[in-house]
């Protein structure tokens, strides 16, 4: 079984499990298993991420650095099938692949509540969350689940939001997107998910949107180093320095 195997580089792993408990050898390990391995069927199982059901409290799914994505209790046991529950692994899983999940040296494990303070800003920006959730409709439309029965896990997730009355994390309203959030609200998630799942179909990807976004800011690095050697360059020839670039 995919859960029981202890990566050696899996330091957070090591200390969740020392803390909490996790559930194993029940139908919520068992069904997040399944998916987490349906998920990744290119990757050899000796390699995969695996996912542990962790008795928590909060309705949460998270990952950190090591190879272990980790779903509350709460929240695996609101999620009605298999589909629900891979869109909530598949977004944690697209995190890494996606480079948002950074790896951490041995000197930063000494400090564990910080890191993860850190991490946590690191991954969770909006663009960050949307990248994620779209190469989660990827990973689940190859794995053969239905989008639909992924999106019950918003659902669920907008009922549990609307219960504690975070309104604004479910609308998206002038007032809301004038916040700043580390996730888009649901309504907007799920608006992106299935416009993105529409262009999939036209043959569209998100490593399309990835490498514009990534060919604008070569460009404009380049427009902000030739901005500075040009203003070098003026100052040179009138030999001083213009004010404020010291």
């Amino acid at each position: 079984m995919v859960s029981a195997m202890v990566l050696p580089t899996d330091w957070f792993r090591s200390s969740i499990e020392a803390e909490f408990v996790v559930e194993r050898e029940t139908w919520a390990s068992e069904r997040v298993d399944r998916v987490t391995a349906a998920l990744q069927p290119e990757v050899p199982a000796e390699q995969r991420l695996a996912t542990l059901v962790v008795w928590l409290d909060t309705w949460t799914a998270f990952t950190l650095p090591g190879r272990t994505i980790y779903l509350s209790r709460r929240l695996i046991e609101t999620l009605p099938t298999d589909a629900a529950a891979a869109l909530v692994v598949a977004h944690e899983l697209a995190h890494h692949r996606l480079g948002h999940v950074p790896e951490l040296s041995t000197a930063w494990r000494k400090v564990a509540g910080i890191a993860r303070g850190v991490i946590s800003g690191l991954v969770h920006r909006p663009e960050r969350e949307r990248d994620a959730d779209l190469l989660a409709v990827e990973l689940c439309l190859a794995a053969g689940y239905d989008l639909e029965e992924c999106l019950v896990a918003f659902a669920r997730m907008e009922h549990e939001a609307l219960d504690w009355g975070n309104v604004d994390g479910v609308f998206d309203d002038d007032e809301s997107r004038s916040q700043r959030r580390s996730h888009p609200s649901v309504r907007r998630r799920v608006s992106d998910m299935r416009a993105h799942a529409a262009a999939m179909a036209r043959g569209h990807r998100l490593a399309d949107e990835l490498t514009v976004r990534a060919r604008d800011r070569r460009r404009r690095s380049l427009a902000i180093a030739g901005g500075v050697a040009a203003t070098m360059a003026i100052a040179i020839i009138a030999r001083r320095w213009p004010r404020g670039l010291l």
